[in-house]
């Protein structure tokens, strides 16, 4: 291999030109000369990659492929530039070309070579993607034996040989637990998939068919991209597509900076995130603030200085994951309506700490969760909702995301074979909130805007766990003038399988998406696990069967239902474990951040909450003031009584902001931080001396203060136990 070839000269001729001129390109001539031809020839290449888009989900055997649309596609540069996407997974817009830059940087055009029919695998994600599961084919595309760009496609694949079923492992210390990595491997040559490599991957991974056909998938999603561009360049010339591929780029750098300009308030806007590590004994928070500076040259300045350091725990993420979360924030937040592309990361300036959660030393390294990042690009949205409304874009403002989780499952299927998955209903979270309507239930995930939670029946099919209720989750939403959208909550009991082990991912036991502006974040992740249940006996006796949590979540309705031996999971990380026949467990999807005072609430929307049976009696009167009677309606004079008891009791207990601030300096004074808060502080201080002088200098406290942490005496990641198992199915509720 040389030192040096062709393409990477011309990579690095490029960036030297980016950076000396400030742009990608110092003219349009394709667009101001024809603008007609030029949107003609865009609409064609997005109109190629979507039908790639299309066509893959068809292709795959993998219900996250199929059913859910986790996937996506797009168009390179021969530098690895983006110049059209296909809709699907937004967070993975730019790390398919993180991948094709790290092979060039690589050699790769020497050894192993760039040839027409070539195909590269990769789901390394500190290459590109966020985790082992994305995993992404590129092909080169050549024109009378010229390199003049890429074809890339990206999907979720629902198991990857990991040390617990599914790829999800909540628990893992090192890279090597999460399982099969192929960084940047040739896989086929000649349009021929290599059997030797398929063997690999069914010697390696619990349910190869789905990491397999998704490959047939992307290969024929990228071939098809680069067939059309093929006819394309012979439709319009080499010279102009090439042209006018890297102009769209510029086009949109361009247009991004002007609408930055137009609807964002220029300022300093800062958001806090946290998510947490559950490994036991050790678990702490970790710390994810942003700082979103818009300027008013039109960049986006976002600085994640304070970020938690790297740890033995999978819940961080890769720089490729960090930028990519950004481009999805301000693409669904900011850039809607722009040429999807390059150009959108152009207009952003990320400045990520080299040794944090998000940008680790080290390959080694855990990813499987990427948790603190996540929380931290949508942080980053929050920022920008804040400069929103100080440009008085009330409509586009937005309070957090849904934080995911979902249930693993391995061992022997319903039909005999070795398998392993995890569930992706999640994919239908509630969204956030804005400053104008409740967020919607159910709708989807910030990650995949078009995700979908999957027909149960397919569900049911591929994995042996069946569904005793599904359902809209009860009050899951934040708190707000305007709700967070509430997610899904799911019942399952196990069936037909001798041979199994259930597991859980989440985070650590607090809230999950933040509100803003007085909305209440929504409520923390949980799992519930009854085994040695009476459900045999009930399904035999007739019985009615459990359809639901009901109105407690403190007390489940299916907890008294069902006669068993409970484990509450706080936080919905469980080891994967053996389950029997007939045990029973939940999942859910995850509830969106709420906006505004919740004392604010339209009245009536909260009945109508009561009357779709998605809020609580106990919520309308205690969190919003509602007085709703028997028969439906609001009692608004009661109401107004709530209300006023609600701001008397908020008066009774507030303070001055000098006196909060003195009080908060003496606790950290006296050391009385919890644990997992003061490791995180601990950590974070000692590891960003930048950060440190910050947050010492707005509590006053002395120059070599640092939390002083004892170790914990047991563990978060511990469930509650409780039974309700009695020989009497009938009295199955009582303790």
């Amino acid at each position: 291999m040389t030192d040096d070839t062709p393409l990477r000269r011309q990579l690095a001729e490029l960036e030297r030109r980016i950076a000396a001129q400030g742009c990608y390109l110092t003219e349009l001539p394709a667009k101001e000369s024809d603008p007609i031809r030029y949107e003609l020839l865009n609409s064609k290449l997005v109109e190629a990659v979507t039908s790639a888009h299309e066509v893959a989900r068809l292709v795959s055997a993998s219900p996250m492929t199929r059913e859910l649309g986790e996937v996506i596609f797009g168009l390179y540069t021969p530098e690895g530039d983006a110049v059209v996407l296909s809709r699907g997974l937004l967070i993975h817009v730019h790390t398919m070309s993180r991948m094709i830059k790290w092979m060039i940087r690589n050699g790769y055009e020497d050894s192993p070579g760039f040839a027409h029919g070539d195909y590269y695998f990769n789901n390394d994600p500190y290459i590109g993607g966020a985790h082992c599961p994305d995993q992404m084919i590129v092909t080169p595309i050549t024109y009378e034996g010229r390199l003049v760009g890429w074809a890339g496609g990206l999907t979720h694949t629902p198991e990857t040989g990991s040390s617990e079923p599914g790829g999800f492992v909540p628990f893992a210390r090192s890279r090597f637990e999460e399982g099969l990595f192929l960084p940047c491997v040739k896989i086929a040559e000649n349009d021929e998939i290599k059997r030797d490599l398929e063997i690999m991957v069914e010697r390696s991974v619990r349910s190869p068919i789905y990491w397999l056909t998704d490959n047939r998938a992307k290969i024929t999603g990228v071939r098809m991209i680069r067939e059309q561009v093929g006819e394309l360049i012979g439709e319009f010339g080499l010279e102009y597509f090439t042209r006018a591929s890297r102009e769209y780029i510029e086009d949109t750098y361009r247009a991004a900076r002007s609408r930055v300009r137009t609807v964002l308030a220029p300022g300093r806007y800062r958001e806090i995130s946290w998510r947490g590590s559950v490994m036991p004994g050790e678990e702490r928070l970790l710390h994810g603030p942003v700082e979103v500076t818009v300027r008013r040259d039109g960049h986006l300045e976002i600085d994640f200085t304070g970020m938690s350091p790297a740890g033995r725990h999978p819940f961080q993420g890769t720089l490729p994951t960090l930028e990519g979360l950004v481009m999805n924030v301000i693409i669904q937040h900011l850039f809607y309506d722009l040429k999807h592309n390059e150009g959108v990361l152009m207009a952003t300036r990320l400045k990520v700490p080299e040794g944090s959660a998000g940008d680790p030393p080290s390959f080694i390294y855990p990813t499987a969760l990427w948790g603190v990042t996540y929380s931290a690009g949508l942080a980053a949205g929050q920022a920008l909702s804040r400069a929103y409304y100080a440009r008085g874009y009330r409509e586009e403002v937005h309070a957090t995301s849904a934080l995911s989780t979902g249930y693993t499952a391995g061992g022997t299927d319903h039909y005999g074979r070795p398998f392993g998955a995890h569930n992706f209903e999640f994919a239908a979270a509630g969204l956030f909130a804005t400053g104008v309507a409740d967020g919607l239930d159910t709708a989807g995930v910030e990650f995949n805007p078009e995700g979908e939670m999957g027909d149960a029946e397919i569900w049911e099919q591929i994995m042996p766990p069946v569904y005793l209720a599904r359902e809209i989750h009860i009050d899951g939403g934040g708190f707000g003038r305007y709700r967070g959208g509430n997610g899904v909550f799911s019942l399952y009991m196990v069936s037909n399988s001798d041979d199994l082990e259930i597991g859980s991912f989440g985070s650590a036991p607090i809230f999950s998406a933040p509100g803003l502006m007085g909305g209440y974040p929504a409520g923390a992740l949980y799992m519930w696990v009854g085994g040695r249940t009476n459900l045999r006996e009930l399904i035999e006796s007739g019985a009615a069967l459990p359809a639901g949590e009901g109105e407690n979540p403190e007390r489940p309705a299916f907890v008294d239902a069902i006669g068993a031996d409970w484990e509450l999971y706080p936080g919905a990380n469980r080891l994967a474990r053996p389950v029997r026949d007939h045990d029973v467990f939940t999942a859910m999807s995850g509830d969106g951040g709420g906006f505004g005072d919740p004392i604010e609430r339209d009245p009536a929307a909260v009945a109508r909450d009561l009357a779709n049976g998605v809020g609580t009696r106990w919520a309308a009167e205690h969190v919003y003031g509602v007085a709703v009677g028997e028969d439906g309606e609001v009692d608004e004079e009661a109401t107004r009584g709530l209300r006023a008891r609600i701001r008397r009791a908020r008066l009774e207990r507030a303070l001055p902001a000098d006196e909060y601030r003195a009080r908060v300096r003496g606790e950290l004074l006296e050391d009385r931080l919890p644990a997992p808060t003061g490791r995180m502080y601990r950590d974070v201080l000692r590891f960003s001396p930048e950060w440190r002088r910050h947050f010492l200098g707005f509590w006053g406290l002395p120059d070599d203060w640092e939390p002083q942490v004892a170790e914990a005496a047991g563990s978060a990641s511990e469930p509650v136990r409780m039974s309700t198992r009695n020989t009497d199915p009938l009295e199955a509720g009582r303790v």
